[in-house]
């Protein structure tokens, strides 16, 4: 149990008429969620409910008004697997960049390499305030993947990545389609909603230079079956939407939904090149759009149409993508970028505010990864993944005038004081929680 006492408290509102809730108060945690929220005028009254709780067996933490809590951050498209090619796949373009580099790094993972890739990308998104992720793996391995969120307690989403139909790929990476869609099954049937439900299954078909039309609809239909999300790559890049019009004769979103595809549950990266038709699309199906800004601009794919997308009330959330095409897996550079990208481009300062990116990296984020009843608001029975940022730094200063604006645009991972998850400190004070 903990007490967080004497903290500044900022909740996104289910709402974005009242955006967010700011405050002074005290939080207590017990049995992995919120218990209780007080006010700074409330009485705290932690009476013990069971005989072996006693008043000694609550942690307090006092932020003494110098440092806020915030719903844990959330990342809603990441690349586990590829963080040892960090800064070795540099000053390419997506297409070259995939087959000269990242195939065949992913073909050459072993269990082992997985598992240091998986803990280096662990430990730097815990100590960024990341407490759940949408992540898509490689063809093997996923299962690796699977038990070390399980033996930390990570609320974690992600699936293999399905790959039958590249001829580009490196045979490591080849599979049939039936094999592509047994392996997803076994590990669906493994890991979807074990560890007390901090994992889900997300079946992940690469993007549709990877994966035959038979893969695609049959992905669509186990969705549609199992209630699970899609998760893929759409739109990427000129070169590759390009090549799939000509060869298919229609844009990338448009071609999917062809082959009918689409549905509900998708969530699809990047999204930055889309006819008005596909726009249309995204909106009938409420697919969701994971932004990835960072990676986006170092691979020279340009800019997501961010505000059209929230003015039509399509879902966005934020994520680092991959650590060979950022090269930063840190949330903050994610929440930085977003609303500066489309000021700066639309020459409008009142595009996109911070709280609109604050919302991507919290309760949209939770309503994309479909944990919206669990996380992504600080309420009271809600579970405690939080994210504890100390403001008491020059880069945060006057962060009690506009706190959204102090987070996104002043703070980063030198802020993160402690980063819970279900009401367990996996990272505090520079120090990691993590027995594999």
């Amino acid at each position: 149990m903990f007490l967080l006492k004497n903290f500044y408290i900022l909740s996104p509102q289910e709402s974005r008429e009242k955006d967010f809730e700011f405050y002074k108060g005290h939080l207590f945690i017990k049995n992995g969620k919120i218990e209780k929220i007080y006010h700074t005028n409330d009485e705290i009254n932690l009476q013990p409910t069971e005989k072996r709780e006693t008043p000694e067996t609550i942690d307090t933490i006092d932020g003494q008004f110098r440092k806020l809590i915030f719903p844990g951050f959330i990342q809603c498209h990441i690349h586990f697997c590829q963080t040892l090619h960090r800064n070795l796949a540099e000053q390419m373009p997506l297409m070259e960049w995939l087959k000269k580099e990242i195939w065949p790094y992913e073909a050459s993972l072993t269990p082992d390499t997985m598992k240091q890739s998986v803990l280096m990308s662990l430990k730097e998104i815990l100590g960024s305030g990341v407490t759940s992720v949408l992540d898509m793996g490689t063809v093997h391995h996923q299962e690796v993947i699977f038990r070390i969120m399980e033996a930390v307690g990570f609320r974690y989403t992600g699936g293999k990545a399905m790959m039958d139909q590249c001829p580009d790929a490196p045979p490591g990476l080849t599979e049939t389609t039936d094999n592509s869609i047994t392996e997803s099954m076994k590990l669906f049937e493994r890991f979807h909603g074990k560890a007390d439900g901090l994992l889900h299954y997300a079946f992940a078909p690469r993007f549709v230079l990877s994966c035959s039309p038979i893969l695609l609809q049959a992905v669509r239909q186990l969705s549609d079956q199992y209630d699970i999300i899609i998760h893929t790559h759409a739109s990427e890049h000129p070169e590759e939407v390009a090549f799939i019009k000509e060869t298919t004769g229609y844009g990338n979103v448009a071609y999917l939904n062809k082959l009918d595809a689409l549905n509900r549950r998708c969530v699809i990266a990047h999204m930055i090149h889309l006819d008005a038709a596909e726009k249309k699309m995204v909106k009938e199906y409420d697919i969701a759009v994971a932004h990835c800004p960072t990676a986006n601009l170092k691979l020279g794919s340009g800019i997501a149409p961010i505000p059209e997308y929230l003015q039509n009330n399509i879902r966005v959330g934020l994520g680092s993508d991959g650590a060979p095409c950022n090269n930063s897996l840190c949330i903050f550079n994610e929440l930085k970028l977003a609303p500066l990208l489309q000021k700066g481009t639309h020459n409008d300062p009142l595009l996109l505010k911070p709280e609109d990116a604050l919302r991507m990296v919290s309760i949209d984020g939770a309503r994309i990864t479909r944990q919206e009843h669990r996380v992504g608001r600080i309420a009271e029975n809600m579970e405690a993944d939080l994210v504890l940022l100390d403001m008491d730094t020059p880069q945060t200063f006057n962060f009690e005038k506009n706190p959204a604006a102090a987070i996104v645009y002043g703070a980063d991972a030198r802020n993160v004081y402690a980063t819970m998850v279900r009401g367990k400190f996996l990272y505090k004070e520079g120090q990691y929680d993590i027995k594999i």
